[in-house]
């Protein structure tokens, strides 16, 4: 991936993470030359993009997820072209419609999974904007969650690195946001025809909804009730 797009998901996700980091365990996560594709409907000028981890000649995607604070000791690290070695992966889809000028709504999911089968998933809605030759999505994550595997379900691992999954299960669901960036081909695309195999970058950032940590509030609240 362009080493622009790669500063510009790091730098929104950088921002996002430092005005959030007070409300408690944060997760981002960042994959690059994720294999993008679309589908358009020219009758009701709709379409439906889909992008996944991949391991081919033209693109090798890598990733990783953190538990912040501590960003690197808290990281599950995954190596380009991991899909070819492990189960892990990582999959992202996100609808076109009611497009305006340069700019369109969209709705979505994305999941990503390590190498022992946990998943941290949830839904997307926001607007897609077309600009400068590239093809941007910026929206809000809703209702994200780690679900556990049955062979390892207490840490998030990657390749390379891991993190305790326990503080921010305790706090689910967690919202947060999204930027999801890829470079268009032929330039200057305006989501008016299909492709494929289109280099995908996706950074996100997660912190507890209000609702969890209310109840984290009162739970804390009966247990010290219930010591005294």
């Amino acid at each position: 991936m362009n080493t622009k797009i790669k500063m510009a998901l790091a730098a929104g996700l950088a921002a996002g993470v430092a005005g959030l980091a007070s409300a408690g365990p944060v997760i981002t996560f960042t994959y690059t030359n994720l294999a993008g594709r679309y589908i358009y409907d020219l009758n009701t000028d709709t379409g439906n993009f889909h992008a996944n981890a991949t391991a081919t000649q033209q693109l090798q995607t890598d990733g990783s997820v953190s538990l912040v604070p501590n960003p690197g000791a808290g990281t599950a690290v995954f190596d380009p072209g991991f899909v070819s070695r492990t189960i892990a992966d990582f999959q992202i889809d996100i609808s076109f419609f009611n497009r305006s000028g340069p700019t369109a709504s969209g709705n979505g999911s994305f999941s990503a999974k390590d190498i022992f089968g946990n998943v941290l998933t949830g839904q997307l809605a926001g607007d897609w904007v077309m600009f400068g030759g590239a093809v941007f999505f910026n929206g809000a994550i809703r209702n994200a969650v780690l679900i556990p595997s049955t062979y390892n379900p207490n840490f998030f691992t990657g390749e390379h690195g891991s993190f305790d999954m326990n503080p921010p299960m305790k706090l689910q669901p967690l919202d947060g946001s999204i930027v999801q960036i890829f470079l268009a081909e032929p330039p200057g695309s305006a989501m008016n025809a299909d492709f494929r195999e289109i280099s995908t970058g996706v950074a996100g950032q997660l912190v507890p909804t209000p609702a969890s940590m209310a109840l984290m509030g009162l739970g804390g609240l009966i247990a010290s009730r219930r010591r005294r």
